[in-house]
């Protein structure tokens, strides 16, 4: 056990043998562990209670030995020589490869595009500023405008200030620093409800919005609904945020819910103008999408798939889910969960809440657990299309190999130390420094993930297994947990393939 302990720690790409001045290669450490190892089993070793007792001793004061050295000579002695047996990165591209991929749909909105160009070959005349990690609801109003209308632009994002800091360039076209802002042929505009205006003026020949004449009964229609939208969004507001008289809030809350789901159903759905899909349709999607995530994860409500209390909003749900525009750009409950309270000051449980909560975070033992079967409009977070799980796991492999250093970084982040200054979205930390010792061991546990999710099962995957004194489990887990709280939808890949991801990842952490 001594000499097992006398063993090797990378420093500078080179192996240093904690009991001497020695320089020797790593492959020579590891020799000398497993020669150790046969003569202890060869000499017959100790078993029961006793050996336990004894292994036990023995590896505590090793561990005591490897931090006194550690202290002495400099030398991290947490961050083991990685060994866990992988495909390389080049290896899981070229499997891929060999996988049908079905063909790109222009008309499915993509969260990580800097363009769009609907098929057209001119420079657009459209810039839109929108925020980096999809949370903002009115850059997202108008990101579903440009999409459904096709108009062609170009896209640069910007960090909200919730989760970091916004380039000087941008504040110098918007001083107030809000979202979204737009450039029309050089000219910046601001502020979502004029930007909507602007662009159905501006470009009248693609796809109108909003094609009703003023004081029109169908104009007078929307008008309304639109109130009425700012009148449910007052409602949540008052709700999510308090703690106080919550049994108030939702009624107050559910009052006007009760009545935007008549006006679907009086409209003849399944959209709130009829069968026409509209601003009205755009201005409802972005709070109705975060209201029924945040009710159920922090009131204990189930808006969206409730069971007969607001069908025809179901009938919306599942119509929007279903329009390629708006596949692209709908978030998942997770993201959604944890994104708004930093935006709003924070969000209020009541206590009736915390099964969803922990079924939304994935620690309740089921979800962000393998197997996992399919989606449908009956799961807890509602699937109103098909979910093909294979499907899902490549969508999910192809992100992270195509990215796959600048995903190893961040994952390492939750071995690192944390960023200063920091910033009040939690899951975020732009200045975050990565575990640079732990890499290896990222990269390795992370292509067993991608790996594994191209098998037909998890049976079948050779997970990431710990190597005693080959590296610092603990480390490699906390990253791979790091970067499971951290995916995000849609700005990393669909709901579908995040929750395939973040199951695998919970797969590896609980071999490791």
């Amino acid at each position: 056990v001594v000499v097992m302990v006398r063993t090797s720690t990378t420093t500078a790409g080179r192996s240093t043998s904690q009991g001497s001045t020695r320089v020797q290669p790593p492959a020579r450490a590891v020799e000398r562990r497993v020669r150790c190892a046969r003569t202890v089993r060869a000499a017959g070793g100790v078993s029961g209670g006793e050996g336990k007792d004894f292994m036990k001793r023995a590896f505590e004061r090793a561990r005591g030995m490897l931090e006194n050295v550690g202290e002495r000579t400099g030398v991290a002695t947490s961050g083991m020589k990685c060994d866990i047996d992988a495909p390389t990165w080049g290896e899981l591209e070229r499997m891929l490869s060999e996988l049908p991929q079905e063909p790109v749909d222009d008309e499915v909105s993509d969260a990580s595009a800097s363009e769009r160009l609907f098929g057209t070959t001119s420079i657009p005349r459209v810039k839109l500023y929108r925020d980096s990690a999809s949370w903002c609801p009115y850059s997202q109003k108008i990101w579903m405008q440009l999409e459904e209308k096709r108009i062609p632009y170009v896209k640069e994002k910007i960090n909200m200030r919730c989760y970091g800091l916004k380039p000087e360039s941008f504040m110098k076209i918007a001083p107030s620093g809000a979202l979204p802002v737009i450039e029309l042929d050089g000219q910046v505009i601001s502020e979502s409800s004029v930007i909507a205006r602007v662009i159905e003026d501006e470009f009248p020949e693609h796809k109108p919005l909003l094609p009703y004449a003023p004081g029109s009964a169908e104009g007078e229609r929307a008008r309304y609904l639109m109130q009425m939208e700012r009148a449910l969004f007052g409602r949540w507001m008052q709700w999510i945020t308090s703690s106080w008289s919550d049994g108030s809030g939702y009624s107050a809350y559910s009052e006007v819910l009760d009545s935007v789901d008549a006006e679907l159903g009086s409209g003849g759905g399944p959209y709130f103008m009829g069968s026409d899909f509209t601003m009205v349709d755009i201005a409802f999607a972005p709070f109705l999408e975060r209201m029924a995530s945040s009710i159920l994860y922090y009131k204990g409500v189930k808006i969206e798939g409730n069971g007969g209390r607001w069908p025809h909003l179901d009938s919306w749900f599942a119509a929007m889910a279903n329009r390629k525009t708006y596949r692209g750009i709908k978030s998942d409950y997770y993201t959604t969960a944890h994104d708004l309270p930093p935006q709003l000051g924070g969000c209020a449980e009541n206590g009736d809440n915390v099964s969803a909560r922990d079924a939304i975070d994935g620690v309740d033992g089921v979800n962000w657990r393998l197997p996992l079967g399919p989606l449908n409009e009956k799961s807890l977070e509602p699937w109103w299309s098909s979910d093909d799980p294979v499907a899902a796991r490549i969508e999910a492999a192809r992100k992270i190999v195509s990215n796959h250093t600048n995903v190893v970084r961040f994952a390492a982040r939750g071995c690192g130390e944390p960023g200063k200054p920091s910033y009040s979205a939690p899951l975020s930390d732009p200045n975050a420094r990565p575990g640079e010792a732990h890499i290896p061991a990222v990269d390795a546990a992370l292509r067993c993930v991608v790996h594994a999710m191209l098998q037909p099962d998890v049976a079948s995957a050779q997970g990431p297994a710990k190597n005693a004194g080959m590296f610092d489990a603990d480390a490699t887990s906390a990253s791979l947990a790091y970067l499971r709280d951290r995916v995000g939808v849609p700005r990393d890949m669909s709901y579908p393939a995040a929750r395939q991801f973040r199951a695998y990842l919970n797969w590896a952490i609980e071999r490791l």
